[in-house]
Protein backbone atom coordinates (compact mmCIF):
# COMPACT_ATOMS: atom_id res chain seq x y z
CA UNK A 1 0.00 0.00 0.00
CA UNK A 2 2.90 2.33 0.73
CA UNK A 3 4.21 1.93 -2.83
CA UNK A 4 0.75 2.70 -4.24
CA UNK A 5 0.46 5.95 -2.28
CA UNK A 6 4.03 6.92 -3.18
CA UNK A 7 3.22 6.46 -6.89
CA UNK A 8 -0.03 8.39 -6.43
CA UNK A 9 1.63 11.46 -4.89
CA UNK A 10 4.66 11.33 -7.20
CA UNK A 11 2.46 11.40 -10.30
CA UNK A 12 0.31 14.15 -8.78
CA UNK A 13 3.31 16.34 -7.92
CA UNK A 14 4.87 16.08 -11.39
CA UNK A 15 1.64 17.28 -12.99
CA UNK A 16 0.14 14.11 -14.48
CA UNK A 17 -3.64 14.50 -15.11
CA UNK A 18 -5.68 13.31 -12.14
CA UNK A 19 -7.40 10.48 -14.03
CA UNK A 20 -4.02 9.04 -15.05
CA UNK A 21 -2.66 9.52 -11.53
CA UNK A 22 -5.49 7.44 -10.08
CA UNK A 23 -5.28 4.77 -12.77
CA UNK A 24 -1.49 4.53 -12.56
CA UNK A 25 -1.48 4.12 -8.78
CA UNK A 26 -4.29 1.54 -8.94
CA UNK A 27 -2.48 -0.37 -11.71
CA UNK A 28 0.67 -0.64 -9.58
CA UNK A 29 -1.36 -1.92 -6.64
CA UNK A 30 -3.43 -4.42 -8.63
CA UNK A 31 -0.48 -5.92 -10.52
CA UNK A 32 1.79 -5.96 -7.45
CA UNK A 33 -0.93 -7.87 -5.58
CA UNK A 34 -0.86 -10.61 -8.21
CA UNK A 35 -4.22 -9.75 -9.77
CA UNK A 36 -4.92 -10.00 -13.49
CA UNK A 37 -4.35 -6.71 -15.32
CA UNK A 38 -7.66 -7.26 -17.13
CA UNK A 39 -9.30 -5.99 -13.93
CA UNK A 40 -8.12 -2.49 -14.84
CA UNK A 41 -10.23 -2.47 -17.99
CA UNK A 42 -13.21 -4.19 -16.32
CA UNK A 43 -13.38 -1.77 -13.39
CA UNK A 44 -12.82 1.26 -15.62
CA UNK A 45 -15.79 0.28 -17.81
CA UNK A 46 -17.86 -0.40 -14.68
CA UNK A 47 -17.03 3.09 -13.41
CA UNK A 48 -18.41 4.65 -16.59
CA UNK A 49 -21.45 2.38 -16.86
CA UNK A 50 -23.85 4.81 -15.20
CA UNK A 51 -27.00 6.30 -16.67
CA UNK A 52 -26.83 9.24 -14.25
CA UNK A 53 -23.34 10.19 -15.46
CA UNK A 54 -24.79 10.88 -18.91
CA UNK A 55 -26.07 14.13 -17.40
CA UNK A 56 -22.54 15.52 -17.09
CA UNK A 57 -21.71 16.05 -20.81
CA UNK A 58 -25.17 17.46 -21.56
CA UNK A 59 -25.03 19.98 -18.67
CA UNK A 60 -21.53 21.02 -19.77
CA UNK A 61 -22.65 21.49 -23.39
CA UNK A 62 -25.72 23.53 -22.45
CA UNK A 63 -23.63 25.64 -20.06
CA UNK A 64 -21.03 26.40 -22.70
CA UNK A 65 -23.73 27.36 -25.20
CA UNK A 66 -25.34 29.70 -22.65
CA UNK A 67 -21.96 31.24 -21.80
CA UNK A 68 -21.11 31.97 -25.41
CA UNK A 69 -24.57 33.25 -26.27
CA UNK A 70 -26.82 36.01 -24.93
CA UNK A 71 -28.08 34.12 -21.87
CA UNK A 72 -25.39 35.40 -19.51
CA UNK A 73 -25.84 39.08 -20.40
CA UNK A 74 -29.62 38.95 -20.11
CA UNK A 75 -29.48 37.19 -16.74
CA UNK A 76 -27.24 39.97 -15.42
CA UNK A 77 -29.59 42.63 -16.80
CA UNK A 78 -32.62 41.05 -15.13
CA UNK A 79 -30.98 40.75 -11.71
CA UNK A 80 -29.50 44.25 -11.90
CA UNK A 81 -32.91 45.71 -12.76
CA UNK A 82 -34.20 44.73 -9.30
CA UNK A 83 -31.05 45.02 -7.17
CA UNK A 84 -29.04 47.75 -8.85
CA UNK A 85 -30.83 50.64 -7.13
CA UNK A 86 -29.99 49.65 -3.53
CA UNK A 87 -26.79 50.53 -1.65
CA UNK A 88 -24.10 48.30 -3.13
CA UNK A 89 -26.77 46.98 -5.49
CA UNK A 90 -24.61 46.60 -8.58
CA UNK A 91 -22.07 44.54 -6.62
CA UNK A 92 -24.84 42.44 -5.07
CA UNK A 93 -26.42 41.94 -8.49
CA UNK A 94 -23.05 40.72 -9.76
CA UNK A 95 -22.84 38.18 -6.93
CA UNK A 96 -26.29 36.73 -7.65
CA UNK A 97 -25.68 36.82 -11.39
CA UNK A 98 -22.51 34.79 -10.80
CA UNK A 99 -24.46 32.34 -8.65
CA UNK A 100 -27.11 31.81 -11.30
CA UNK A 101 -24.78 31.82 -14.28
CA UNK A 102 -22.25 29.59 -12.52
CA UNK A 103 -25.00 27.09 -11.78
CA UNK A 104 -25.94 27.01 -15.48
CA UNK A 105 -22.38 26.59 -16.76
CA UNK A 106 -21.14 24.38 -13.90
CA UNK A 107 -17.76 26.09 -14.16
CA UNK A 108 -16.32 28.66 -11.76
CA UNK A 109 -13.63 29.61 -14.24
CA UNK A 110 -16.13 30.21 -17.06
CA UNK A 111 -18.18 32.35 -14.69
CA UNK A 112 -15.21 34.51 -13.65
CA UNK A 113 -14.31 35.05 -17.31
CA UNK A 114 -17.83 35.72 -18.62
CA UNK A 115 -19.33 37.74 -15.77
CA UNK A 116 -16.01 39.28 -14.76
CA UNK A 117 -15.28 40.65 -18.22
CA UNK A 118 -18.82 42.01 -18.42
CA UNK A 119 -19.17 43.53 -14.94
CA UNK A 120 -15.63 44.68 -14.10
CA UNK A 121 -15.81 47.89 -16.19
CA UNK A 122 -19.40 48.57 -15.08
CA UNK A 123 -18.50 48.28 -11.37
CA UNK A 124 -15.43 50.50 -11.73
CA UNK A 125 -17.42 53.08 -13.69
CA UNK A 126 -20.10 53.04 -10.96
CA UNK A 127 -17.52 54.07 -8.34
CA UNK A 128 -16.67 50.69 -6.79
CA UNK A 129 -13.05 50.46 -5.56
CA UNK A 130 -10.86 48.24 -7.70
CA UNK A 131 -10.02 45.89 -4.82
CA UNK A 132 -13.68 45.30 -3.93
CA UNK A 133 -14.56 44.78 -7.59
CA UNK A 134 -11.80 42.22 -8.11
CA UNK A 135 -12.83 40.42 -4.91
CA UNK A 136 -16.44 40.14 -6.10
CA UNK A 137 -15.68 38.68 -9.51
CA UNK A 138 -12.98 36.34 -8.14
CA UNK A 139 -15.06 34.72 -5.39
CA UNK A 140 -18.66 34.98 -6.58
CA UNK A 141 -17.80 32.86 -9.59
CA UNK A 142 -17.40 29.86 -7.28
CA UNK A 143 -21.04 29.96 -6.14
CA UNK A 144 -22.24 28.05 -9.19
CA UNK A 145 -20.57 24.80 -8.11
CA UNK A 146 -22.99 24.67 -5.17
CA UNK A 147 -26.28 25.95 -6.57
CA UNK A 148 -28.05 23.31 -8.71
CA UNK A 149 -27.73 21.88 -11.22
CA UNK A 150 -24.26 21.31 -9.73
CA UNK A 151 -21.92 19.00 -11.63
CA UNK A 152 -19.67 18.38 -8.57
CA UNK A 153 -22.76 17.50 -6.51
CA UNK A 154 -23.87 15.12 -9.26
CA UNK A 155 -20.46 13.43 -9.20
CA UNK A 156 -20.53 13.14 -5.41
CA UNK A 157 -24.08 11.72 -5.44
CA UNK A 158 -23.00 9.04 -7.93
CA UNK A 159 -19.91 8.19 -5.86
CA UNK A 160 -21.90 7.94 -2.61
CA UNK A 161 -24.84 6.10 -4.27
CA UNK A 162 -27.31 8.74 -3.10
CA UNK A 163 -30.14 10.55 -4.87
CA UNK A 164 -28.90 13.17 -7.35
CA UNK A 165 -32.11 15.18 -6.93
CA UNK A 166 -31.58 15.27 -3.14
CA UNK A 167 -27.94 16.22 -3.68
CA UNK A 168 -28.99 19.11 -5.92
CA UNK A 169 -31.59 20.26 -3.39
CA UNK A 170 -29.09 20.14 -0.50
CA UNK A 171 -27.02 22.84 -2.18
CA UNK A 172 -29.77 25.46 -2.38
CA UNK A 173 -29.62 26.89 1.15
CA UNK A 174 -25.81 26.76 1.61
CA UNK A 175 -25.33 28.38 -1.82
CA UNK A 176 -27.90 31.08 -1.06
CA UNK A 177 -26.41 31.60 2.41
CA UNK A 178 -22.94 32.14 0.96
CA UNK A 179 -24.29 34.62 -1.61
CA UNK A 180 -26.16 36.53 1.13
CA UNK A 181 -23.08 36.70 3.39
CA UNK A 182 -21.02 38.05 0.49
CA UNK A 183 -23.76 40.57 -0.30
CA UNK A 184 -23.88 41.78 3.32
CA UNK A 185 -20.20 42.65 3.12
CA UNK A 186 -20.73 44.55 -0.15
CA UNK A 187 -23.67 46.48 1.35
CA UNK A 188 -21.69 47.29 4.52
CA UNK A 189 -18.66 48.41 2.50
CA UNK A 190 -20.78 50.50 0.13
CA UNK A 191 -22.48 52.30 3.01
CA UNK A 192 -19.26 52.86 4.95
CA UNK A 193 -17.38 54.22 1.92
CA UNK A 194 -20.38 56.01 0.42
CA UNK A 195 -20.33 54.25 -2.94
CA UNK A 196 -22.75 56.15 -5.20
CA UNK A 197 -26.25 54.75 -5.63
CA UNK A 198 -27.32 53.65 -9.09
CA UNK A 199 -30.45 55.22 -10.59
CA UNK A 200 -33.50 53.17 -9.72
CA UNK A 201 -35.51 51.72 -12.56
CA UNK A 202 -39.22 52.36 -12.75
CA UNK A 203 -41.60 49.43 -12.96
CA UNK A 204 -42.14 50.01 -16.65
CA UNK A 205 -38.38 49.68 -17.27
CA UNK A 206 -38.15 46.62 -15.01
CA UNK A 207 -40.95 44.89 -16.88
CA UNK A 208 -39.25 45.70 -20.17
CA UNK A 209 -35.99 44.11 -18.94
CA UNK A 210 -37.90 41.07 -17.67
CA UNK A 211 -39.62 40.67 -21.00
CA UNK A 212 -36.27 40.97 -22.77
CA UNK A 213 -34.70 38.35 -20.43
CA UNK A 214 -37.60 35.92 -20.02
CA UNK A 215 -36.07 33.16 -22.16
CA UNK A 216 -32.82 33.29 -20.19
CA UNK A 217 -34.65 33.29 -16.85
CA UNK A 218 -36.75 30.29 -17.89
CA UNK A 219 -33.62 28.22 -18.51
CA UNK A 220 -32.93 27.22 -14.87
CA UNK A 221 -36.67 27.16 -14.09
CA UNK A 222 -37.40 24.56 -16.78
CA UNK A 223 -34.39 22.39 -15.93
CA UNK A 224 -34.87 22.34 -12.16
CA UNK A 225 -38.66 22.32 -12.41
CA UNK A 226 -38.58 19.20 -14.57
CA UNK A 227 -36.36 17.42 -12.01
CA UNK A 228 -38.18 18.45 -8.83
CA UNK A 229 -41.59 18.11 -10.45
CA UNK A 230 -40.87 14.47 -11.25
CA UNK A 231 -41.24 15.13 -14.99
CA UNK A 232 -37.67 14.17 -15.88
CA UNK A 233 -34.65 12.48 -14.36
CA UNK A 234 -31.47 14.57 -13.98
CA UNK A 235 -30.10 12.95 -17.15
CA UNK A 236 -33.26 13.69 -19.12
CA UNK A 237 -33.29 17.26 -17.77
CA UNK A 238 -29.69 17.68 -18.95
CA UNK A 239 -30.72 16.65 -22.47
CA UNK A 240 -33.67 19.06 -22.30
CA UNK A 241 -31.26 21.84 -21.28
CA UNK A 242 -29.20 21.36 -24.46
CA UNK A 243 -32.21 21.50 -26.78
CA UNK A 244 -33.67 24.46 -24.89
CA UNK A 245 -30.54 26.60 -25.01
CA UNK A 246 -29.94 25.67 -28.65
CA UNK A 247 -33.45 26.81 -29.54
CA UNK A 248 -33.13 30.07 -27.58
CA UNK A 249 -29.64 31.05 -28.75
CA UNK A 250 -30.15 30.11 -32.42
CA UNK A 251 -33.77 31.06 -33.07
CA UNK A 252 -34.71 33.62 -30.37
CA UNK A 253 -31.52 35.57 -29.58
CA UNK A 254 -29.76 34.54 -32.82
CA UNK A 255 -26.43 34.91 -31.04
CA UNK A 256 -24.87 31.59 -32.11
CA UNK A 257 -24.42 30.65 -35.74
CA UNK A 258 -24.77 27.04 -36.84
CA UNK A 259 -21.17 27.08 -38.03
CA UNK A 260 -19.92 27.82 -34.49
CA UNK A 261 -21.74 24.88 -32.89
CA UNK A 262 -19.05 22.34 -33.77
CA UNK A 263 -16.29 24.22 -31.93
CA UNK A 264 -18.47 24.77 -28.83
CA UNK A 265 -19.65 21.16 -28.64
CA UNK A 266 -16.12 19.84 -29.33
CA UNK A 267 -14.72 21.86 -26.40
CA UNK A 268 -17.59 20.77 -24.13
CA UNK A 269 -17.19 17.12 -25.05
CA UNK A 270 -13.48 17.17 -24.17
CA UNK A 271 -14.31 18.69 -20.75
CA UNK A 272 -17.02 16.08 -20.17
CA UNK A 273 -14.72 13.24 -21.21
CA UNK A 274 -12.10 14.40 -18.71
CA UNK A 275 -14.61 14.30 -15.85
CA UNK A 276 -16.03 10.94 -16.90
CA UNK A 277 -12.58 9.38 -17.19
CA UNK A 278 -11.72 10.61 -13.69
CA UNK A 279 -14.85 8.96 -12.28
CA UNK A 280 -14.13 5.74 -14.18
CA UNK A 281 -10.54 5.46 -12.95
CA UNK A 282 -11.67 6.28 -9.40
CA UNK A 283 -13.75 3.09 -9.52
CA UNK A 284 -10.56 1.11 -10.17
CA UNK A 285 -8.82 2.74 -7.20
CA UNK A 286 -11.81 2.19 -4.90
CA UNK A 287 -11.98 -1.48 -5.93
CA UNK A 288 -8.30 -1.96 -5.12
CA UNK A 289 -8.61 -0.20 -1.76
CA UNK A 290 -11.63 -2.34 -0.87
CA UNK A 291 -9.92 -5.62 -1.76
CA UNK A 292 -6.95 -4.56 0.37
CA UNK A 293 -9.34 -4.07 3.33
CA UNK A 294 -8.43 -0.37 3.60
CA UNK A 295 -11.99 0.75 4.52
CA UNK A 296 -11.98 -1.49 7.59
CA UNK A 297 -8.51 -0.36 8.64
CA UNK A 298 -9.48 3.29 8.16
CA UNK A 299 -12.72 2.78 10.06
CA UNK A 300 -10.92 1.19 13.02
CA UNK A 301 -8.25 3.91 13.10
CA UNK A 302 -10.62 6.88 12.88
CA UNK A 303 -13.23 5.57 15.31
CA UNK A 304 -10.45 4.83 17.82
CA UNK A 305 -8.55 8.12 17.51
CA UNK A 306 -11.51 10.50 17.13
CA UNK A 307 -14.15 10.70 19.83
CA UNK A 308 -16.86 13.01 18.39
CA UNK A 309 -18.47 13.97 15.11
CA UNK A 310 -17.25 17.58 15.13
CA UNK A 311 -13.61 16.52 15.31
CA UNK A 312 -14.30 14.22 12.36
CA UNK A 313 -16.00 17.00 10.41
CA UNK A 314 -13.13 19.43 11.02
CA UNK A 315 -10.63 16.76 9.95
CA UNK A 316 -12.58 16.29 6.71
CA UNK A 317 -12.74 20.06 6.19
CA UNK A 318 -8.99 20.37 6.66
CA UNK A 319 -8.42 17.55 4.18
CA UNK A 320 -10.74 19.07 1.59
CA UNK A 321 -9.28 22.56 2.02
CA UNK A 322 -5.71 21.39 1.46
CA UNK A 323 -6.68 19.19 -1.47
CA UNK A 324 -8.91 21.90 -2.94
CA UNK A 325 -5.90 24.17 -3.41
CA UNK A 326 -4.38 21.64 -5.81
CA UNK A 327 -7.22 19.75 -7.47
CA UNK A 328 -11.00 19.38 -7.61
CA UNK A 329 -12.39 18.25 -4.24
CA UNK A 330 -15.19 16.36 -6.01
CA UNK A 331 -12.53 14.12 -7.55
CA UNK A 332 -11.15 13.32 -4.10
CA UNK A 333 -14.65 12.60 -2.74
CA UNK A 334 -15.26 10.19 -5.62
CA UNK A 335 -12.17 8.26 -4.49
CA UNK A 336 -12.45 8.39 -0.71
CA UNK A 337 -16.22 8.88 -0.27
CA UNK A 338 -17.22 5.21 -0.61
CA UNK A 339 -14.29 4.23 1.62
CA UNK A 340 -15.39 6.72 4.29
CA UNK A 341 -19.07 5.74 4.16
CA UNK A 342 -18.90 3.45 7.26
CA UNK A 343 -17.02 6.19 9.16
CA UNK A 344 -19.69 8.77 8.30
CA UNK A 345 -22.37 6.39 9.51
CA UNK A 346 -20.50 5.78 12.79
CA UNK A 347 -20.29 9.51 13.52
CA UNK A 348 -23.89 10.13 12.35
CA UNK A 349 -22.71 12.45 9.55
CA UNK A 350 -25.37 12.66 6.85
CA UNK A 351 -24.04 12.06 3.35
CA UNK A 352 -25.82 15.24 2.20
CA UNK A 353 -23.94 17.31 4.79
CA UNK A 354 -20.73 15.55 3.74
CA UNK A 355 -21.37 16.42 0.08
CA UNK A 356 -22.22 20.05 0.80
CA UNK A 357 -19.10 20.51 2.91
CA UNK A 358 -16.98 18.98 0.16
CA UNK A 359 -18.38 21.44 -2.39
CA UNK A 360 -18.05 24.41 0.01
CA UNK A 361 -14.40 23.54 0.57
CA UNK A 362 -14.01 23.11 -3.18
CA UNK A 363 -15.20 26.72 -3.53
CA UNK A 364 -12.65 27.83 -0.95
CA UNK A 365 -9.93 25.90 -2.74
CA UNK A 366 -10.68 27.72 -5.99
CA UNK A 367 -9.83 31.07 -4.37
CA UNK A 368 -7.28 30.09 -1.71
CA UNK A 369 -3.76 31.46 -2.27
CA UNK A 370 -1.36 30.63 -3.69
CA UNK A 371 -2.78 27.92 -6.00
CA UNK A 372 -6.51 28.69 -6.35
CA UNK A 373 -7.39 28.53 -10.05
CA UNK A 374 -9.87 31.41 -9.88
CA UNK A 375 -7.11 33.68 -8.57
CA UNK A 376 -5.10 33.20 -11.75
CA UNK A 377 -8.16 33.64 -13.96
CA UNK A 378 -9.12 36.86 -12.14
CA UNK A 379 -5.55 38.15 -12.52
CA UNK A 380 -5.89 37.76 -16.28
CA UNK A 381 -9.41 39.21 -16.52
CA UNK A 382 -8.64 42.22 -14.29
CA UNK A 383 -4.99 42.59 -15.35
CA UNK A 384 -4.08 42.54 -11.65
CA UNK A 385 -1.25 41.14 -9.54
CA UNK A 386 -1.67 38.15 -7.22
CA UNK A 387 -1.41 40.30 -4.03
CA UNK A 388 -4.10 42.63 -5.39
CA UNK A 389 -6.48 39.74 -6.15
CA UNK A 390 -5.85 38.04 -2.81
CA UNK A 391 -6.36 41.26 -0.83
CA UNK A 392 -9.65 41.99 -2.57
CA UNK A 393 -10.85 38.42 -2.04
CA UNK A 394 -10.09 38.11 1.69
CA UNK A 395 -13.42 39.50 3.05
CA UNK A 396 -15.35 37.18 0.72
CA UNK A 397 -13.18 34.26 1.76
CA UNK A 398 -14.24 35.11 5.31
CA UNK A 399 -17.90 34.92 4.26
CA UNK A 400 -17.28 31.50 2.69
CA UNK A 401 -15.57 30.24 5.86
CA UNK A 402 -18.55 31.41 7.96
CA UNK A 403 -20.94 29.56 5.63
CA UNK A 404 -18.84 26.41 5.96
CA UNK A 405 -18.80 26.61 9.76
CA UNK A 406 -22.57 27.10 9.83
CA UNK A 407 -23.05 23.92 7.80
CA UNK A 408 -20.70 22.07 10.17
CA UNK A 409 -22.66 23.09 13.28
CA UNK A 410 -26.12 23.19 11.68
CA UNK A 411 -26.40 20.19 9.35
CA UNK A 412 -30.07 21.05 8.74
CA UNK A 413 -28.83 23.71 6.30
CA UNK A 414 -27.93 20.79 4.02
CA UNK A 415 -30.57 18.23 5.01
CA UNK A 416 -33.76 20.18 5.81
CA UNK A 417 -34.80 21.13 2.26
CA UNK A 418 -34.24 17.66 0.74
CA UNK A 419 -36.23 16.20 3.65
CA UNK A 420 -39.03 18.71 3.07
CA UNK A 421 -39.19 18.07 -0.69
CA UNK A 422 -38.67 14.32 -0.73
CA UNK A 423 -39.63 13.26 2.80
Amino acid sequence: MGIVMAVFFLLLVIGVPVAHVVLGAAAVGIIASGNNGVLLAQQTVLGMNSYVLLAVPFFIISGDLAAKGETSRRLVNAINAFMGGMRGGLGIATIFACALFGAITGSSIACVVAIGAMMLPQLLEAGYPRGLTIGIITTAGTLGVMIPPSIPMLQISVAMSTSVAKGFTSGFLPGLLTAVLMSLWVAFYAKRHDIPLQPKMGWREKLHVLKDSIWALLFPVIILGSIYGGIATPTEAAVISVFYVLFVEIFIYRSIKLGALWDIIKHSTVSAATLTLTIATAQVFVWFMTTENIPTLLYNALTTLIDNRYSMLFLLCLLFLVVGCFTNVATVVIIIGPILAPVLKFFAIDTLQFGVLAVLLSQLGFVSPPFGLCLFVAMKVAKASMPEVVKGSLPFLGAMVIATLLVVFFPALATWLPGLVYG
